[in-house]
């Protein structure tokens, strides 16, 4: 294993050469057509790469109609792959610099199998193995191990007719905000290059809430076990069994956010991975009455900044003019007790683990990650700690069901964070998302505005909840600096109850969003 012997440095430098050597020449573009670009989302369109197809292709569509497309004949499959893998290919050399091999456009579904082979074009973020490729997740000592087989949902995605065209960037360790490591160097956010991207998935722009609240589109996060997990490389300590990973969607439109799940799950995930929750797909009818949502305005730890406010605000002012809809406001209950055993839940070996994996070859921590040494220096968990926390787990579950089930809510809305993308290495909380990761209950995100003139700087005392609440407020300088930043809000359903969460999600993201075409509903052009 060459990459345990050598120094961090030497190892980035190869594999950025290697991956530089893999773009074809007629696909390279002059850096003085972005060397003093700030805004990097028209690049893609006006560099002259792409002909017109390629950029209806990539730009004109959500993968629903972009499948529509190709059984109508008006694409071919071979068509979609070219327009994406030259989409990724311009994405990858602009600056940053940018992901492991692109930050592509969405994570393409794969077809239905009605319907036509090749259509699916999906990243895959690069904690995923795909045989013969490197799982590098970011970090030095695991470049130039190519992975003996694929992971399950790669399998999965394969056998449906999928094209995985690149992997993407993720942060050092998975761990923060910031999707920035020493082998591949930073992603930053395309709309605005001085907020971050999002992690831990930054480089596809996310299959979790924080990249999707950091780019703007729609993110998933499903009950841990519907969407297999098999062949993932994480960077706990093996066999350590606590709050659980999950992979989920990140797409243009919320019916293809459904799409994804209703492909994966009527696949029969218990054929790809031992540990998958296998659930069926169903026809559901819609519900009879007013859907109840629950109006959640804060955690109870941190203040949502006036952009987060006033985004949620216009989402709450449209559902209240609708005689379909209730909201009612309610409280979330232990949230810092939960914060602080999902922390304890992360460090449940202590932090040596980790550390030993950045030694091998010499790898300091990425400033994101110096941010949260504290976190990582924790004391290890003791066999009845361990227990402990499992009792207040589920006595958490209780208390959450109870809350929902006995006020007889269909789902919870609230912001997915306090702010919206933050300025590089400043995301240091996932209170917001946190909460329901722990919990294992399905979330959605869904944008609906993004950072206007109007959302002015007010006073820091505003922040309700102590010092740390306020340092975390004060991030937000105005309109300008966080210029285009997505304003987006999060959806959380029942545990396992994922099909639910997606109709109902798709109901309000038509209500709040309107029956808008995709071009106007998505005000962006996204690489």
């Amino acid at each position: 294993m060459a990459s345990t012997t050598k120094d961090y440095k030497i190892i980035a430098a190869e594999k950025v050469s290697q991956r530089s050597s893999k773009i074809p020449k007629d696909w390279l573009i002059p850096t003085e057509s972005f060397k003093d670009a700030t805004h990097l989302l028209n690049i893609p369109t006006s560099c002259e790469i792409l002909d017109e197809v390629e950029i209806e292709i990539t730009s004109d569509y959500d993968a629903t109609a972009l499948i529509g497309k190709l059984q109508a004949g008006d694409f071919s499959a071979e068509q979609v792959a070219v327009a994406f893998c030259k989409r990724a290919a311009i994405a990858q050399q602009l600056p940053s610099p940018g992901p492991a091999a692109s930050t592509p456009k969405d994570k393409r579904p794969r077809p239905h199998p009605s319907r036509p082979s090749g259509a699916s074009q999906s990243p895959l973020k690069d904690s995923f193995a795909y045989q013969g490729h490197d799982t590098s997740t970011g970090l030095a000592c695991y470049v130039d191990e190519p992975a003996p087989e694929h992971s399950s949902l790669a399998a999965l995605l394969l056998d449906q007719g999928a094209v995985l065209y690149c992997k993407t960037n993720l942060p050092q360790s998975i761990m923060t905000g910031d999707s920035d490591n020493h082998v591949f160097g930073r992603t930053r956010n395309p709309r605005n290059p001085r907020l971050t991207a999002g992690g831990s998935t930054g480089g596809e722009g996310a299959l979790n809430r924080v990249p999707a609240v950091c780019n703007g589109v729609y993110g998933c996060r499903p009950s841990v076990g519907v969407v297999p997990h098999g062949g993932v490389r994480d960077l706990t300590v093996p066999g350590t069994v606590g709050v659980m990973s999950s992979a989920g969607p990140l797409a243009t439109s919320m019916r293809d956010i459904s799409l994804f799940l209703e492909t994966v799950m009527r696949a029969g995930t218990w054929k790809y991975d031992s540990t998958a929750i296998s659930l069926p797909w169903c026809n559901l009818e819609p519900k009879k009455g007013p859907l109840r949502i629950g109006l959640v305005q804060n955690d109870g730890l941190y203040t949502p900044t006036p952009p987060v406010r006033r985004g949620l605000k216009k989402a709450a002012d449209i559902l209240r003019a609708r005689s379909d809809i209730e909201l009612v406001p309610i409280t979330l209950p232990n949230v810092g007790q939960i914060f602080q055993d999902l922390l304890s839940y992360y460090t449940l070996s202590g932090s040596d683990y980790y550390f030993e994996q950045f030694n091998r070859t010499g790898e300091p921590l990425v400033p994101s990650l110096q941010a949260l040494e504290p976190l990582l220096l924790r004391p290890g968990t003791t066999l009845k700690g361990f227990f402990d926390l499992n009792v207040r787990r589920a006595a958490a579950a209780k208390t959450y069901l109870s809350l929902l089930r006995d006020n007889g809510m269909d789902m919870i809305m609230m912001p997915p964070a306090p702010h919206t993308a933050v300025p590089l290495d400043k995301w240091s909380t996932i209170a917001y998302t946190g909460l329901w990761n722990y919990l294992d209950y399905p979330a959605v995100v869904i944008p609906v505005d993004q950072v206007r003139a109007e959302d002015v700087v007010d006073d820091v005392s505003n922040a309700q909840f102590g010092a740390e609440d306020a340092r975390v407020y004060s991030l937000y300088t105005g309109p300008e600096e966080y210029r285009d930043a997505p304003i987006c809000v999060q959806l959380i359903g029942y545990k396992h109850q994922d099909q639910v969460l997606m109709k109902n999600a798709a109901r309000l993201d038509g209500i709040i969003n309107g029956n808008l075409n995709f071009k106007d509903k998505y005000w962006f052009d996204w690489i």
